[in-house]
């Protein structure tokens, strides 16, 4: 089994499959929660301003059958999920919107990091349903990549594999995230990201 990031196999024969309902879950819509675990509210800081606060809902578990998970908001606005040791890695990481679409920011960000075969052949795609963009091949490239029948992972740093779920996410219209759940139940809610800033409203500084 391959896992997108590689951090995530420590823990992977732990959890339980991916279901629909963890992919959007919300404090109403049943996202999964594991045996032994409770839903709890973490708050970080965005470039550790204090009146910027983004807050979230993960799994605190008791730790004799699942990992107790710890979390943190590095200086690249990486949100860090760890459970001591060597085990930890980014689980979604933040930028501001500011007046661009965010079309136009997932591009900058997620092209230069794609491979020159592949320049040209990535583009950002909606997904008007769901909410969430994807940095992916064209609809011929991913045909080329689909006709292998193999695992892929194409569009560089930020871009898509068919062996994991990850995606582009707007939160509170001011924040771009992108998000990695892995192949597995997340030990924190995706829908749950919330930011304020206490003393400019609506805004990221």
């Amino acid at each position: 089994m391959k896992c997108l990031p590689k951090w995530m196999c420590a823990a992977a024969f732990l959890l339980a499959p991916l279901s629909v309902a963890a992919q959007t879950g919300t404090e109403d819509s049943g996202a999964v929660l594991l045996p032994g675990c409770e839903w709890k509210e973490q708050t970080v800081f965005i470039h550790g301003k204090p009146n910027q606060q983004l807050s979230f809902r993960y799994q605190a578990c008791t730790g004799k059958d699942l990992p107790k998970v710890i979390y943190a908001l590095n200086e690249r606005e990486e949100l860090i999920q760890s459970w001591g040791g060597d085990h930890g890695g980014p689980i979604a990481r933040f930028w501001a919107l500011g007046s661009e679409k965010p079309s136009e920011l997932i591009h900058k960000i997620a092209a230069p990091t794609i491979e020159d075969k592949e320049i040209g052949r990535c583009v950002v795609h909606l997904d008007f349903a769901a909410g969430t963009y994807n940095y992916e091949p064209n609809a011929a490239y991913m045909e080329e990549l689909l006709a292998t029948d193999e695992v892929f992972s194409a569009c560089g740093d930020y871009g898509t594999t068919n062996d994991a779920i990850q995606y582009f996410v707007v939160i509170d219209k001011v924040l771009l995230a992108y998000v990695w759940l892995g192949q597995d139940t997340p030990f924190f809610d995706p829908a749950s990201f919330k930011y304020v800033n206490s003393e400019k409203p609506g805004v990221v500084e």
